[in-house]
């Protein structure tokens, strides 16, 4: 159940100041950064109501964070953690670590479009650290979970999807979400903004080591004051990254690295479905995050272009299946196509016989008609180039 709070001073959450770097990696800032960062010269933005905003009451501060289940909320481990060894304010890698943990019962989530009295919200019950020995190093474990006392209903937001099962490419392009402010002098903040039309600038080991942890990335610009803990998402809308810190003028965000945590990010999510009484999300049980595997299959189709998936099979519409993504009732996953196929009925012949009988091998010379698009021949490509490797193994 939802609450309001009485007064919420909006005093913003350490940023970091890293390094920001507006695309060239040639000339790196210094290897300091604070953990601040808003999404400067975005737009407001009333539809991403997964994308919450975070306000920790026992600092008197503003985040914000990626509600990727009904209880669980992704953010930066700052927004909820105190630091050590900053220098002016500043974070340094060699020596800034993460010390007390803040009450959860003290941190409250809205998935209102403005932070501020009058907004919902939910409350803490558990705050969830990145495993390791030296998961206390600030650099490259800016990430912790917040579980919350109660469910978020589906109708007030549907969660975001983490991208926990595919890497991240240089140069692949990403949007920015985020409560903070517009400039370096705490402008706006408390409002949810959105940027389009960013571009990773280099990933993990691809980074400059002295600034950037393996567990890291380097985007575009725009993050500010308040966004911290914030999403970077995919064109698919998958979370990406977590805003960590960036340098002066809101320039060289760094994020953390989703993909490389992914499995304290399942596991923690799984737990926190029991505790929370719902089925837990299929990605957190190893299903594909690539919304096409999740697509409605079996209205009526001519072309690939009129079914969610691109892919349409004898006149129904159909997506790529696997070992980890089966199909719905009704339909198999045809391993030569690398889709779900109907399932075949038994002919009357077969009713009765008390016999057991296996679905009929498709006859090569009564070909039936079957149209795929992008993402089904994809699929049948790569699982011929499977099979071909098998074969010359």
């Amino acid at each position: 159940m939802s609450f309001c709070l009485p007064r919420v001073t909006l005093i913003l959450a350490l940023g970091l100041t890293a390094t920001a770097c507006s695309s060239a990696l040639e000339e790196p800032p210094d290897e300091f950064g604070e953990a601040r960062d808003a999404i400067q010269d975005g737009y407001l933005d009333n539809g991403d109501s997964a994308v919450v905003g975070i306000y920790n009451d026992e600092i008197g501060a503003l985040c914000t964070g990626s509600l990727i289940a009904p209880n669980v909320v992704l953010t930066a481990r700052h927004c909820v953690s105190d630091m050590a060894n900053e220098r002016d304010g500043q974070i340094t890698c060699r020596s800034t670590r993460f010390t007390d943990t803040h009450l959860a019962r003290r941190i409250f989530v809205t998935t209102d479009a403005e932070i501020g009295t009058f907004a919902r919200y939910y409350r803490g019950s558990e705050i969830v650290l990145l495993p390791g020995e030296e998961a206390d190093v600030f650099c490259g474990n800016d990430q912790a979970i917040l579980i919350l006392d109660k469910p978020i209903p589906e109708s007030e937001a549907v969660p975001l999807v983490p991208r926990v099962d595919v890497p991240l490419v240089e140069g692949e392009e990403y949007y920015a979400v985020g409560f903070g402010a517009t400039n370096d002098e705490s402008a706006g903040a408390g409002l949810r903004r959105r940027r389009d039309k960013l571009f990773i600038d280099c990933v993990a080991d691809g980074c400059p080591s002295s600034l950037v942890k393996p567990t890291e990335w380097v985007g575009d610009t725009g993050i500010c004051e308040g966004d911290s803990g914030g999403p970077s998402l995919d064109l698919m809308h998958r979370v990406i990254g977590v805003t960590s810190r960036g340098a002066a003028g809101c320039e060289y965000p760094i994020y953390g690295y989703v993909y490389r945590w992914a499995e304290w990010i399942k596991e923690t999510t799984v737990r926190a479905a029991r505790a929370g009484g719902y089925k837990e999300p299929a990605w957190a049980t190893g299903y594909p995050t690539d919304p096409v595997y999740s697509a409605e299959i079996g209205a009526t189709c001519g072309q690939p272009e009129q079914c969610p998936a691109n892919a349409c099979l004898d006149g129904y519409c159909t997506r790529p299946c696997s070992e980890a993504a089966a199909c719905p009732g009704g339909y198999s996953c045809d391993e030569q196509l690398g889709v779900c196929a109907k399932a075949l009925e038994p002919s009357p012949d077969d009713e009765g016989s008390g016999s057991c009988s296996v679905n009929p091998r498709p006859d090569p010379t009564q070909p039936v008609p079957w149209v795929l698009g992008v993402a089904g021949l994809g699929a049948v490509a790569r699982l011929r180039r499977r099979r071909s490797r098998e074969r010359l193994g």
